[in-house]
C-alpha cells in the first residue's frame, strides 16, 4: 500500500475538535445486524461501497478474538483504502465523530455498534504506543483533553517516524495507553501492527520536551474520564435479575467464612447454574476467568457486564460458590 494513503489517519490528530462536544449516545440501542445492512443505512452512500463490504467480508471468514465475522469484517472495512478520489470510512466516519452536530452520526449508528461492539470485545492493551502530527503543536496541548475521533496509533516511534517522517517540523505523541486494541488480526494491512484508542479517549498532558531541532514530543496518559463520554456498544440490563454495576468482586465460598466479611458483603444473588457450557462467547471475559483460577477473588473492573457474560461467570466460576457484589 503507499504510504501516502495510510499515514492520513495515524497522523490526523489536527481534526481534532479543540472544544469538549457532546457525548456520543443512542447508536446503542440499535440491534446488531450484518455489516452489509449497516453500511446501507449510510447517508450519502459511499462510492463503491458494496464491493469493498465485499472484500471486508470475504477476508473475515476465519476470525479471530472471539469475533463473529461481520464484527471483524466491520473493522476490517475500517481499515480499507479508497480510491484517492474518494474517502475512505474511516475519514467518513470520523469526521461525525468530530462534529458537533450529532445529528450526522445518526446514519452511522448500525455501524458503530457494530465495530465498536468487535473492539470491546478484543483484549485491553496497557502499554506505551505512538501518535504524530506534522507541525509544532506544543501550545495547544494543556493539562487534559479529549480525542473525539478513533485514534490511529503504532507499537514504536520508530514505525510511526515513518509515517511523520524523520524531518520537518513534527511532533510524537507518546502516549501509556488503558485501553488500546490491538487490530492487526483484523486489518487489511497484516504488516501494520496498528493499535486503536478509542473515541471519546481522555488524555492527560504528563509532559513535553524538543529532543531535536524541528522534532517535539508530547507525553501524554490515558486516564477514564470524569464521566461517560460514550456510550458502551450495548443496553445496560434493566431487569431486576440483571447486573449493571462498574465493578463486581466475585469471592470463592470457603473465603467467605470470616463473619466480620459476609457482614460487609451485599446481599448475594442468587444465578441458576448451567449444566453445559454457554453457547455466547465472550473469550477475554473467559481469559480473565482462565488466568484467575488460582485466585479466590476475581475484580471485573469497568467491563460493563451483561446478562449472557453473566451466564459464563454462572457456568465456569460460579458453580457450588458464593457471589459477593459490591457497587461502586
Amino acid at each position: 500500500m503507499s504510504q501516502g494513503k495510510i499515514i492520513n489517519r495515524f497522523i490526523d490528530a489536527d481534526k481534532e475538535p479543540t472544544k469538549t462536544l457532546t457525548p456520543i449516545e443512542g447508536y446503542e440501542k440499535k440491534d446488531l445486524v450484518s455489516v452489509e445492512n449497516a453500511m446501507a443505512e449510510i447517508e450519502p452512500p459511499i462510492h463503491n461501497l458494496k464491493t469493498m463490504v465485499w472484500t471486508a467480508k470475504r477476508n473475515s471468514r476465519n476470525p479471530l478474538d472471539g469475533l463473529t465475522s461481520d464484527e471483524s469484517a466491520s473493522i476490517h472495512l475500517y481499515t480499507l483504502e479508497w480510491p484517492e478520489a474518494h474517502q475512505s470510512v474511516y475519514t467518513l466516519l470520523n469526521e461525525k465523530l468530530r462534529s458537533e452536530k450529532r445529528s450526522e452520526l445518526q446514519s452511522w449508528y448500525s455501524y458503530l455498534k457494530l465495530f465498536l461492539t468487535a473492539l470491546y470485545k478484543l483484549p485491553s492493551l496497557k502499554k506505551t504506543i505512538w501518535r504524530g502530527i506534522h507541525g509544532n503543536v506544543m501550545d495547544l496541548y494543556q493539562e487534559d483533553f479529549i480525542w473525539w475521533g478513533i485514534s490511529s496509533c503504532t507499537e514504536t516511534m520508530k514505525v510511526m517516524e515513518k509515517f511523520v517522517g524523520r524531518s520537518g517540523i513534527r511532533t510524537l505523541f507518546m502516549i501509556e495507553c488503558i485501553n488500546g486494541k490491538a487490530i492487526k488480526s483484523h486489518s487489511f494491512y497484516k504488516d501494520e501492527n496498528e493499535i486503536l484508542l478509542m473515541p471519546g479517549t481522555y488524555l492527560r498532558v504528563i509532559d513535553k520536551w524538543s529532543p531535536a531541532n524541528d522534532l517535539y514530543i508530547i507525553h501524554l496518559q490515558e486516564e477514564t474520564p470524569p464521566c461517560q463520554l460514550v456510550a458502551p456498544p450495548f443496553n445496560q440490563p434493566s431487569s431486576e435479575n440483571s447486573f449493571s454495576f462498574n465493578k463486581l468482586t466475585i469471592n470463592k465460598f470457603n473465603q467467605l467464612n470470616d463473619p466480620d466479611t459476609c457482614a460487609q458483603s451485599y446481599e448475594s444473588k442468587t444465578t441458576t447454574l448451567l449444566s453445559s457450557p454457554p453457547t455466547y462467547k465472550n473469550q477475554k471475559l473467559r481469559q480473565m476467568i482462565h488466568e484467575n483460577n488460582d485466585n479466590s477473588v476475581l475484580y471485573l473492573s469497568n467491563e460493563q457486564l451483561t446478562d449472557n457474560d453473566m451466564e459464563i461467570i454462572s457456568y465456569y466460576l460460579l458453580r457450588n460458590n458464593t457471589v459477593r457484589c459490591d457497587y461502586c
